[in-house]
């Protein structure tokens, strides 16, 4: 190859390298850096309410898990089980939540780390909460 076909191809290759990185440079600046959503570990789980990690909860946030059909939860809070009765059950969408009242088992949450257990169980499958259920812990900060 000659001087000159040498220093075509050298140019045409440099070039090419500077048009791929600045399409990189292009490319990287547009895609939002949004953490992905995290994936839940029960497939019982639907949703999670405040959502797992959330860094900013109010203090009389409404916890609660919505599950599949055919699973019924209740709830521990930070160690304290709440009262069936404290809890609002939405039974025909599989849900359960709590909200921090004044009279209530939870008056208000503190500011820092909160951590949920909701224990899980399937009536529809002849489970009790004493006799099938397992548990599904997710943790959430209060400002």
């Amino acid at each position: 190859m000659s001087e000159g076909a040498r220093t075509v191809v050298r140019r045409v290759v440099i070039t090419a390298l500077l048009v791929f990185a600045g399409v990189m440079v292009w490319y990287s600046g547009s895609v939002k850096g949004e953490p992905a959503a995290p994936s839940l570990t029960d497939t019982a789980v639907e949703q999670l309410v405040p959502a797992r990690d959330t860094p900013t909860a109010i203090r009389q946030a409404e916890i609660g898990i919505d599950l599949a059909p055919g699973w019924d939860a209740d709830l521990r809070i930070n160690g304290v089980d709440i009262p069936q009765d404290e809890e609002r059950n939405n039974v025909g969408l599989n849900q359960v939540f709590f909200k921090p009242d004044p009279g209530k088992v939870i008056g208000a949450l503190a500011p820092g780390p909160v951590t949920v257990t909701a224990i899980i169980w399937r009536p529809t499958a002849g489970e009790t909460r004493e006799n099938g259920s397992r548990q599904v812990t997710w943790s959430f900060r209060v400002a």
